[in-house]
């Protein structure tokens, strides 16, 4: 017999398909995509030239972003689906702030996705925490819920651990020039007194990667622990919009 959980669950999901509206404007779709015919036009998919090491989405010449030929990453390697810009930014907003956690749903679907095409290789899954007052504001943490529903597509619930804490607030990324967001989060993190990564691939998953900083101090206390490989995995990256020559001469 079929638990009442479960069933529970299949009627919801008749009643009200979230995973079937479009994560942007709520317009009933008819496929797995998340998105509507009219949003689906603005957005940008992350597969043109990418950094060879965080994967945002560049223009130029240089292999590298500025980011990261020029500062000490602690991740070993990055990826995105999609670039942070049109209707992908206003559903990870509408996720963040706008209390849409089912977007996450969705948009986990292209992190999976992601993970499969770049054959990516992982023994625990992690994702970047919140501070506890910005989890009393929002109820959720977004990340937490991607990582949730990227383990549940792929069937691999068991790798799913907490393996860092935010121990202070911040002040919110999204309202900080690109030098400050780097120095904002220094120290913030350390290991969850339970999580043992030592000798772990661990991936790392958050909604959006722009300098990166979250990203690599979450990776830098994972590295520190002892993590074998820290591969972080973000529904969205933002596209650096500048060249510079990063050659020898």
């Amino acid at each position: 017999m079929m638990k009442i959980s479960k069933l529970t669950d299949i009627l919801r999901d008749f009643c009200a398909p979230t995973e079937y509206r479009c994560v942007c404007c709520g317009r009933d779709v008819f496929d797995r995509l998340g998105f509507c015919s009219d949003c689906i036009e603005r957005v940008r998919f992350n597969n043109g030239k990418r950094c060879l090491r965080c994967g945002v989405a560049l223009n130029g010449e240089a292999d590298y972003c500025g980011n990261c030929a020029f500062d000490k990453i602690y991740f070993d390697r990055a990826y995105s689906p999609f670039c942070y810009d049109g209707a992908v930014r206003d559903a990870i907003l509408d996720m963040k702030f706008n209390n849409l956690g089912a977007n996450a749903r969705v948009l986990a679907r292209y992190l999976a996705y992601t993970a499969v095409r770049e054959k990516l290789r992982f023994d625990a899954v992690t994702f970047a925490p919140i501070s506890a007052g910005s989890l009393k504001k929002r109820r959720y943490n977004q990340a937490r819920l991607l990582a949730e529903a990227f383990c549940d597509i792929l069937d691999k619930q068991t790798l799913l651990q907490e393996t860092i804490v935010k121990i202070r607030e911040t002040d919110p990324q999204e309202k900080l020039s690109a030098s400050d967001r780097k120095t904002n989060l220094i120290g913030c993190y350390r290991l969850h007194p339970k999580a043992d990564v030592k000798g772990k691939h661990v991936l790392l998953i958050d909604d959006v990667k722009t300098t990166g900083a979250t990203v690599n101090e979450c990776a830098k206390v994972l590295k520190r622990a002892g993590a074998t490989e820290v591969v972080a995995l973000t529904v969205a990256s933002r596209e650096e919009n500048f060249d510079f020559d990063n050659s020898e001469e």
